[in-house]
């Protein structure tokens, strides 16, 4: 979906506001960990920490390589929530409002001080209709009589055939007006995507 070339990207929300959200702490972090309170401004999602694997595999030629893929496991099961995590860097998983096969990846850096992390969420809209449809008729028609047109056009003006050369521009200029058209009406029906943000701040005391 995200990587889509018809789907229409918007500014980005907004950095959500530095609240602090209603959760209760419980006893200190173990040593060596931080503590992460975590809240999406959306609603109570579930949050998940995402770590990197890898796995092994033997090419043709018997050489070993590793792939490496993302294994999320849940934080949080409603936010917002409160998570001891160690020190350091941490991937957190967010859902996609409107595209429930998509995660997006954050990465945050925990430190010793208790900190808060806000996340608005993603916006994936679908709401086409018949004007795509048409767009994508008229892209199609358009870009057949453009390739004809190119055809024609030189064997006419070569032959000093008048009926080709006519055709030929014909079909170049009506096919060439058809295909902008056509994208104009995709682009202006497309689907949508805004780009979440996100608030890393520290807890009040």
């Amino acid at each position: 979906m995200l990587g889509g070339a018809c789907v229409r990207q918007l500014p980005p929300l907004p950095p959500p506001p530095a609240i602090a959200p209603p959760v209760q702490a419980p006893a200190p972090p173990p040593g060596g960990h931080g503590r992460l309170i975590i809240d999406v401004v959306d609603g109570p999602f579930a949050v998940q920490r995402v770590d990197m694997k890898s796995e092994p595999t033997t090419n043709a030629k018997g050489r070993t390589m590793y792939r490496f893929f993302e294994s999320p496991s849940v934080l949080c099961q409603q936010s917002p929530c409160v998570a001891d995590v160690p020190q350091g860097n941490v991937l957190l998983g967010f859902p996609v409002i409107g595209d429930p096969n998509t995660m997006e990846v954050e990465l945050v850096n925990v430190g010793p001080d208790p900190s808060v992390y806000r996340r608005s969420l993603s916006l994936y809209e679908d709401k086409t209709g018949g004007t795509r449809v048409m767009g994508i008729i008229m892209t199609a028609v358009g870009g057949a009589a453009l390739i004809t047109g190119t055809a024609l056009l030189p064997i006419g003006i070569s032959k000093d055939n008048s009926g080709l050369t006519w055709a030929g521009g014909i079909s170049l200029g009506g096919g060439a007006a058809l295909l902008t058209l056509g994208i104009l009406m995709i682009r202006a029906d497309a689907p949508t995507f805004r780009p979440g943000s996100s608030n890393h701040y520290p807890a009040s005391p």
